[in-house]
């Protein structure tokens, strides 16, 4: 198996080094015969996005965006948004568990270090036209995709959901009057095993068709427990997608699609990456991590997070299901579509961690479940053919609810391992062990809008595009916080005064309720000018607002140092400038854009010194992002395509002087982080790639290529903590993926050979220091191959 596995390394790195990985135009195979093509005008990279809820080329819409078809996704082993990511510098996907994901466009999204289940994104998702409304719902593997588009900027007045900092546009592949089937198969290390398969075809002649897929993925784990051996990190994901699509006439579709999902995966993750044992201005830090494991005789894992290995006693894990139902209907009437999405859905997320990350039975579980529920209604009327002025106008309507739980629960060692040393011992076991604290909310969001955009062609060349988005919108919840733990009765009054003190610190009995409401107008206005037929240069100023929410977390909301669990909407301006040029009939794109882009009242944590020096979630100041962005496609020869994008993206805190301090910062209620990075975001981040190509003639029974492809893909370095601690800056990384392969130019045999991660790369997806000074970080995958067998019939 090793000599196998250096075998596919040097063969892959092989052909990393030869060449680099292509963007297909329109999802194309980039099969086609060298001669097939031979006209120097042929539109070799047509990539055709219904950003603006029409079907456009790339090249003519004034958005900044990105879009991917099956091909390259499938080729370069893009299953979900973490790998997308990597295609796509100005998406960032932070995932330290599925409910924990933050996904975020230019720096805007959700704050990285934060998480609220009253809070809602400000990236939209939206597969099939239905937004999720949770992130969590988009970590699953994306399931037989005919497209993926993200677009950077507002995007309110053409969604149903408020989107202000962006979108991720996914669209399935529908049934087809045809009959089609195909799928892939294939097995890696770690014992990577997936499968994919499809079928569609009529079932009543161009009336009724129906089609069907389903996915499957098994890898075993990369990280071992030293406790029990096990492997964790480990995956399993299961997806099942049912359409129909009934076309009784030429002027009406309806397209039925139900799908359901299943994820689970055992997490214990964080390694190990140092102590901190002092703080920066020298005093040493007290009671920290080695000095706990020596006190109780634990000897923690070495300080060596290449090599993988954690070691918990509490069986981390989690299991994620979620499905849902959506009708989508079009009547097409004299100059007009008239478009109606309904969809409701389900997303259930239940974790189990270890609360010390230890074997000692301290913290037995800690951790926060959702029960999620949505529907949603959009109605759209969009303008057809040739006229003046084009538009779209529409009405959405939201609900969700959240049925969430939170649960500490503290083990038979909790008092020896979470308090001082100077503490009674007996008051401190009565205080905290066996101490358990649950804490239940729920969220519901009733969100109304309506929302139109104009395009009015003033001359063929000059476009004026503006829109206009009204939305009203409710939240109302509770947060209701319970506890249960030993008897006091038996303790001194001294004793029983103290453990009541330990245990309000860790959790106290609390109730409260709360609701908002809010109407907000955002809008855009985009002038384009077609300088050449093939240049297109464009200015956008857009408003979008991130609606506020409620911070249904242990709070105090009463008394002296009472905090407003309300909190309220962030309003962002974006301002854009771009240009899209197309050179010798597109053989090579160029586009480029600019931005800067203001976010006032931005949601995050601060420290209240008027109230006793707690910290909560709620607004501060002001954040601002800027920076310019390239994209280049080429194909300079039938053989060949490369691409090449980047991204520079300066952001920060322009006023942010309450900020929980840093965890090395001692002797200060608070920070000012005016002017200090936002975090999450690499300053820098760049792909590239390229696929080469060469007919050998006849193989599988078919014209067949020998292919070969690679990525790379760079991030500078960037912060996971909202308060920027030294500990929290991951290094910049960069990672190198290939592929080689012979397939059949009709698609019925394709045999790739495939590797990520080449260089074996030890990167971290997050890093952070604990109020114990352990600092950890989860690892991103090791090298990973395998061996695909893609058939289509």
């Amino acid at each position: 198996m090793i000599s196998f596995s250096r075998s596919v390394s040097v063969l892959l790195l092989s052909s990393a080094a030869a060449i680099a990985t292509p963007l297909w135009a329109n999802d194309a195979p980039s099969a086609a015969p060298a001669d097939a093509v031979s006209d120097a005008d042929a539109d070799y990279n047509t990539i055709i996005v219904s950003a603006r809820r029409r079907d456009e080329s790339i090249q003519d819409v004034p958005v900044a965006a990105n879009a991917y078809g099956t091909e390259q996704l499938a080729a370069t082993r893009t299953y979900n948004l973490r790998d997308l990511q990597q295609l796509t510098p100005s998406l960032v996907v932070t995932v330290t568990n599925p409910r924990n994901t933050s996904i975020n466009i230019r720096g805007l999204g959700n704050n990285v270090s934060v998480y609220n289940d009253g809070l809602e994104p400000a990236v939209g998702v939206y597969v099939d036209q239905v937004y999720l409304a949770r992130p969590g719902q988009a970590v699953f593997d994306l399931a037989d995709i005919e497209r993926i588009e993200v677009l950077r900027g507002p995007q309110g007045t053409l969604f149903g959901k408020n989107t202000s900092a962006g979108a991720v546009v996914i669209t399935t592949k529908q049934p087809t009057f045809t009959f089609e089937g195909g799928g892939d198969v294939t097995v890696g290390n770690y014992d990577f095993r997936q499968i994919h398969a499809y079928v569609s075809g009529p079932l009543v002649a161009d009336t009724l068709a129906a089609r069907l897929y389903v996915a499957k993925t098994d890898r075993d784990g990369y990280v071992t427990n030293r406790y029990d051996g096990a492997k964790t990190q480990d995956y399993h994901d299961f997806g099942l997608r049912g359409q129909l699509l009934f076309t009784p006439g030429e002027n009406f579709k309806l397209r039925l699609i139900g799908d359901y999902a299943r994820q689970r995966s055992k997490t214990a993750a964080a390694v190990l990456t140092g102590v901190i044992s002092a703080y920066d201005n020298g005093a040493a830090f007290p009671n920290n991590y080695a000095a706990r494991a020596a006190r109780l005789g634990y000897t923690p894992v070495p300080i060596d997070p290449g090599a993988r290995v954690v070691d918990v006693n509490a069986d981390p894990r989690y299991k994620m299901s979620q499905g849902g139902i959506t009708a989508i209907a079009d009547l097409t009437i004299p100059g007009h579509t008239l478009t109606s999405v309904t969809s409701w859905r389900a997303w259930n997320w239940y974790p189990h961690n270890d609360g010390d990350s230890t074997p000692l039975d301290a913290g037995t579980d800690f951790h926060q479940s959702n029960e999620q529920r949505q529907f949603s209604q959009e109605l759209r009327i969009a303008s057809e053919g040739t006229r003046a002025v084009d538009y779209v106008a529409g009405l959405y309507y939201l609900w969700q609810k959240i049925d969430a739980e939170a649960l500490n629960a503290y083990g038979s060692r909790a008092a020896d391992w979470f308090l001082a040393p100077s503490t009674d011992p007996v008051t401190g076991a009565a205080a905290l062990n066996g101490y358990t604290i649950v804490g239940r909310s729920k969220p519901v969001t009733n969100s109304y809008a309506a929302f139109a955009q104009a395009i009015w062609h003033i001359t063929p060349t000059l476009d004026l595009t503006t829109g206009l988005r009204y939305t009203y919108e409710t939240k109302t919840g509770w947060f209701d916080q319970t506890v249960s733990g030993a008897s006091l009765d038996g303790l001194t009054e001294q004793q029983r005064t103290d453990a009541l003190a330990i245990r309000a610190r860790y959790g106290a009995a609390n109730y409260f309720a709360a609701e908002t409401r809010e109407g907000r107008l955002s809008g855009q206005v985009t002038l384009a000018w077609k300088v050449t037929p093939d240049a297109l240069l464009y200015a956008t100023y857009g408003r979008g607002n991130k609606f506020g929410g409620l911070n249904l977390a242990n709070i105090v909301t009463t008394g002296p140092y009472a905090a407003n669990p309300v909190i309220k909407p962030e309003t962002i301006d974006s301002y854009e400038i771009g240009l899209k040029t197309g050179w010798w009939g597109n053989r090579l794109t160029a586009n480029f854009a600019g931005f800067w882009t203001d976010d006032s009242g931005y949601q995050t944590t601060v420290v209240d010194v008027d109230r006793n020096n707690i910290s909560f979630f709620t607004n501060v100041g002001k954040v601002r992002t800027r920076g310019f962005e390239a994209d280049l496609r080429a194909a300079p020869a039938q053989w060949l395509s490369l691409y090449a994008s980047a991204t520079y993206t300066d952001a920060e805190y322009v006023s942010y002087s309450t900020a929980p301090c840093p965890i090395e910062i001692t002797g200060q209620t608070s920070c000012n982080l005016d002017g200090a990075r936002l975090p999450g975001v690499s300053k820098w981040a760049a792909s590239a790639g390229g696929e080469a190509r060469k007919a050998v003639g006849s193989v599988f029974g078919a014209d067949s290529e020998l292919y070969a492809g690679a990525d790379y893909s760079y991030r500078s370095n960037y912060y996971t903590t909202a308060s920027l601690s030294r500990y929290s800056l991951i290094p910049g990384y960069s990672l190198v993926n290939a592929r080689i392969g012979i397939r059949a130019l009709d698609g019925r045999v394709d045999l790739q050979l495939w590797g990520r991660n080449l260089l074996d790369k030890d990167y971290f997806l997050s890093l952070s220091a604990g109020n114990t000074g352990a600092v950890t970080g989860t690892l991103g995958d090791p090298r990973t191959y395998g061996l695909t067998v893609k058939t289509r019939f």
